[in-house]
């Protein structure tokens, strides 16, 4: 099964694709985790693209595209894949379409702005082993400490408010029309999720590609 996830940052398209990937043991094809491991090995890349994300902006279709194609070409994507991160534009949607690229269903996390705002704005992550934290939904045992080797926890650039206003922003202008895009071919499947837990979003997921 090939898979698009869409919906606004912090949805919880992350957390689903885990589980659909578990489920069907296909691996998830996420842009955000790929460049953000870049910029922590500060490999050219990484160093392009660390004040783009930083500042909530889009990396451009000459960056995001091939990164994808190469990942496609692995053995592992031989029998499906889930897209989450990309694509983010009609013209992303486009150019994948023109590698080739198929596309089972898109799912769209339905989401609103203020529940993004509590999840983004909530999230601390270790700068040392990369743990990640939530003051709310998982708090760690002490205040702005990592559990798991005891540094500082920090909230990431594009967790701060003004950011995470300004890429909501961004979706709406630039990622919003993907949902007619995908309309019109028949694939969208939406997922109302808002005032749903982890696990009845799970559980939506799979009754609506029939695999409940």
């Amino acid at each position: 099964m090939k898979l698009i996830l869409l919906g606004v940052p912090g949805a919880g398209k992350g957390t689903q694709a885990a589980q659909i990937s578990a489920r069907l043991g296909i691996p998830t094809l996420s842009t955000g985790n790929i460049l953000r491991a870049a910029i922590a090995a500060k490999t050219p890349l990484g160093l392009q693209v660390e004040g783009i994300l930083a500042g909530g902006e889009l990396v451009s279709d000459e960056v995001i595209l091939p990164l994808i194609k190469a990942r496609m070409e692995e053995p592992d994507c031989k029998a499906g894949y889930i897209l989450d991160g990309v694509p983010r534009t009609v013209a992303q949607a486009e150019g994948l379409e023109e590698l080739g690229v198929e596309v089972d269903a898109c799912l769209f996390f339905d989401v609103p702005d203020a529940v993004v705002i509590d999840r983004l704005g909530g999230r601390r992550t270790c700068g040392t082993c990369n743990a990640a934290f939530h003051v709310s939904a998982n708090p760690p045992n002490v205040a702005d400490v990592c559990d798991v080797c005891g540094d500082a926890l920090t909230i990431r650039a594009d967790d701060e408010p003004e950011t995470i206003r300004r890429r909501l922003e961004v979706f709406r202008e630039q990622t919003a029309p993907l949902i007619d895009f995908y309309t019109a071919r028949g694939k969208v499947k939406p997922i109302p999720c808002g005032d749903k837990s982890v696990e009845e979003v799970t559980a939506l997921v799979f009754q609506t590609l029939e695999l409940a």
